[in-house]
């Protein structure tokens, strides 16, 4: 009786706590109608929200215009708004408590916010126009908030938020590019293994795509064939069987302990776009075809919004801190971006005087650090102090490097070294007209690299590779950690763009870009282009489809976008099968082992949500991975090495290649063979899809073990869970998928942690049928009905139309803000 009673109470005080906070939530909603006076703005601004909630903002100047759309996102993510700027200035402990001093420590170190500060210095080279929008932007958000109720996370969390300035806007921009600095964990990994297992060709385990016929931009292009079987560069099939190889591959915290930065500001992790050439589309018009991958969150990291003033007009996706939109498109022409993955970061081993801690080697000569000493606030506690040391490089990071010993290791990156005005080139971008003015802008990105793709009303489709290539000498290793005292390894400086790579027009009519890389060619004098590129697979896939017929329309890309073909699997499990098949037949397989045999036999080579197929071969691909390389690595390595791509591009080729040394494990003293490791692994996730799946092989469908929940910052601790997170449902796809939904590998939780941020479709030949979809909403309001009204559709492999014209947004118009000047 006594545990019903206290089962009843508890119970009953959740239902108050929900039911308290639920009221809270209700009295802080936004007030989304009616007019207001302010002499922020010279004339009037309307706000008109359609029945997505999608902000249409018109206004007679971009001052205005500006303003308005501050105010209005501040109404949609204020909170996630403070939470980014707070990663970025390394102020996380100040709310969180003494847990998040690590982070602090680490984003400070890195100087997100000095070279902000920096880049503030240089506005006199920024367009006036640009800082003008900036600042009404800005005018905006405080606007809301001196003028407006707090959600209710900043009463939770006990934060009054000062007002949002330039800063805060620029060193977010400095750590979206940390998200792209792979070369952080990679190098210092090589270098690690490299001094751990000198007998070991440690660079196997990090081939790029040095193993198989690459996969690149420029030179795979998607000519169109009619043949049903189509040969892609860099698809290695082995001696695949015809049964295996079929028309089935044609197209048809808030709390600190539980805490994580990917919780509060998503990281960039790739994205596909492809653009297409009036010959090849069935409108005769181009199009362009995008979806940007990114960490998942809750809300998403992008604001979707249409602005218009003056000449001036577009509809994007916005980082909420930032007023000009990263992807966008008007009446005359679109843009997209996904990840160049070019190597713009070294690490080096520097060399301290044995005396004199402040003096360290540089070119041969000892050279004065510069320190800086910086007090962090902690909640619940005293500040903190941390002295971050700076030499000719950059900061001193080795603290930070899993798993690293030696010398003290600086970074170089040209975040920190180069000019980089990001606010300058997005404005500029908005505000283009021509191809040749679009071009011009995005030729000052410094950092981080990205890939433009581009078409106009004119028919034009372009790429581009921006940003800055370092020009190493030939005996670099840019994957490993550098002598930072010689002077033998220095960057001798930067390509200029002019010799980035780059398509206009091709003959193919078709540009893909899937964070692949850029070209096997030179580039000017880079004999070989340096990145962390991704495994050929989605670039692989895209083209392979692309080049399956000579036209192509936005209902047919629908399918494209959404494609859960694993292009990798048919000569992964080719290399596989005569192994287990000749245990099956040896009859030391046990019952539920054939059983997993034969779902591999007769798999579609597809990540639906109903097959178990998928299931087993995914597993598969863990065990063989765990089997052969956790010896060496060990448990924290490992994980280490699964958050890095090569891992894949080591995988292919690795199961086929009998005289690899990482098959036979250090810790036996017998050789073990390929063929007993990959048993072993076959046995490994059989058993594992057992445990977590049961014994009937009828509940190992993929969707019951890949799934996706959308977590709010406050949803990381229970109850709150409830009233915040979406989901979890069944999810399709994985991560080399085209619809690529990424679970973290080396945790092996198969919980989604990365999806296609936004998937767009632009039709020139007709606008009013172009699309989009979110993954949750547009709202960051748990009770707005825009917090979650795009799940079904995004999940289903559904869009929505995008709504651009006066008249449609009129009728569907859900609510509507004036801002008008004092009468």
């Amino acid at each position: 009786m006594k545990v019903v009673t206290y089962a009843v109470l508890i119970i009953g005080i959740l239902i108050i706590l929900l039911g308290g906070v639920y009221l809270s939530l209700l009295s802080r909603m936004p007030e989304l109608d009616g007019t207001i006076y302010t002499d922020a703005v010279r004339e009037k601004a309307r706000v008109i929200r359609d029945t997505w909630g999608i902000p249409h903002i018109e206004a007679g100047s971009g001052r205005d215009a500006y303003f308005a759309y501050g105010y209005t996102i501040a109404q949609d993510r204020l909170f996630q708004m403070e939470l980014h700027r707070r990663i970025a200035r390394g102020e996380l402990s100040e709310i969180f408590g003494p847990k998040l001093i690590p982070l602090d420590r680490k984003f400070r170190t890195l100087l997100f916010r000095h070279t902000a500060e920096k880049n503030l210095k240089r506005v006199g080279r920024m367009h006036p126009e640009a800082l003008e929008m900036l600042d009404a932007f800005l005018a905006g958000i405080n606007y809301y908030m001196k003028t407006n109720s707090l959600p209710i996370e900043f009463t939770l969390l006990g934060i009054n938020p000062r007002q949002f300035t330039r800063l805060d806007c620029l060193a977010m921009v400095c750590y979206m590019a940390y998200t792209f600095a792979y070369g952080i964990d990679c190098d210092s990994l090589v270098s690690t293994l490299k001094r751990k297992y000198p007998d070991h060709n440690i660079m196997e385990l990090f081939p790029g795509y040095s193993r198989e016929e690459p996969v690149t931009i420029m030179e795979s292009q998607a000519y169109y064939t009619s043949s049903r079987r189509i040969s892609v560069p860099g698809k290695v099939r082995g001696n695949m069987p015809d049964a295996l190889f079929s028309d089935r591959l044609s197209p048809l915290k808030l709390f600190a302990e539980s805490i994580d930065p990917a919780d509060l500001f998503p990281l960039f992790e790739g994205s596909n776009s492809w653009v297409i050439a009036p010959f090849r589309s069935k409108s005769g018009a181009a199009i362009l075809a995008n979806d940007g991958h990114v960490a998942l969150s809750n809300p998403g990291i992008w604001y979707e919004a249409h602005i218009r003033y003056g000449n001036v007009e577009n509809y994007g996706q916005f980082l909420p801190l930032i007023p000009f939109p990263l992807f966008a498109h008007n009446k005359n022409r679109a843009w997209a971006i996904t990840m160049f993955e070019n190597d713009d970061l070294d690490l080096y081993a520097e060399t301290f005087h044995p005396r004199d801690k402040h003096l360290v080697m540089y070119r041969k000569r000892w050279v004065p650090l510069r320190t800086i000493r910086e007090s962090i606030a902690v909640k619940g506690c005293g500040a903190v102090v941390l002295e971050i040391q700076i030499t000719p490089h950059g900061p001193i990071i080795t603290e930070f490097l899993n798993g690293y010993q030696g010398k003290p290791v600086s970074i170089s990156w040209v975040c920190h070294r180069a000019d980089n005005p990001v606010i300058n080139i997005v404005y500029r971008l908005s505000i283009s007209r021509t191809i040749e003015e679009f071009r011009n802008a995005i030729s000052e990105l410094a950092a981080p690299g990205l890939n433009f793709s581009y078409v106009d009303r004119s028919g034009n489709i372009a790429w581009w590779a921006a940003g800055r290539l370092p020009l190493r000498p030939a005996h670099v290793n840019n994957k490993e950690i550098l002598d930072g005292s010689s002077g033998r390894d220095e960057i001798r400086g930067y390509l200029p763009f002019d010799k980035n790579p780059h398509l206009v027009n091709p003959p193919s009519g078709i540009i893909v870009t899937a964070n692949n890389k850029s070209t096997s060619r030179p580039v000017g004098p880079i004999p070989h282009l340096q990145g962390y590129w991704v495994p050929t697979d989605r670039a692989a896939r895209i083209v392979e489809l692309l080049s399956s017929r000579e036209r192509w329309g936005i209902d047919d890309l629908i399918d494209v976008q959404n494609d859960v073909g694993a292009i990798a699997a048919p000569p992964f499990i080719a290399a596989v099968i005569p192994v287990l098949d000749e245990r099956a037949d040896g009859n030391d397989f046990s019952e539920r082992e054939r059983a997993a045999l034969e779902l591999l036999h007769s798999w579609d080579f597809h990540y639906t949500t109903d097959s178990a197929g998928a299931t087993v071969y995914h597993f598969l691909t863990y065990h063989v991975l765990r089997e052969a390389v956790l010896d060496e690595l060990g448990e924290d390595l490992f994980l280490v090495y699964c958050n890095l791509s090569e891992f894949w591009n080591f995988l292919k080729a690795f199961v086929r290649d009998d005289s690899s040394r990482f098959w036979d494990r250090i810790d036996t003293p017998r050789i073990e063979s390929r063929g007993e490791i990959l048993v072993a692994a076959f046995r490994a996730a059989v058993k594992e899809i057992e445990e977590r799946c049961g014994k009937d092989i009828n509940d190992w469908q993929w969707g019951r073990i890949h799934t996706i929940e959308y977590v709010h910052p406050l949803g990381l601790k229970k109850p709150m869970n409830l009233m915040f997170n979406l989901g979890p449902f069944p999810a399709p796809g994985e991560a080399r998928t085209i619809n690529r939904m990424k679970s973290n590998f080396g945790k092996h939780d198969y919980r989604v942690e990365s999806v296609p941020s936004f998937r767009k479709l632009i039709d020139y030949g007709d606008l009013s049928r172009s699309l989009t979809i979110l993954p949750s909403g547009n709202s960051g309001n748990v009770l707005s009905p825009h917090y979650s009204d795009q799940v079904n559709r995004y999940l289903s492999g559904q869009y929505r139309v995008i709504n651009m014209s006066g008249e449609r947004i009129e009728k569907e118009k859900s609510h509507e803000i004036i801002f008008l000047p004092p009468q």
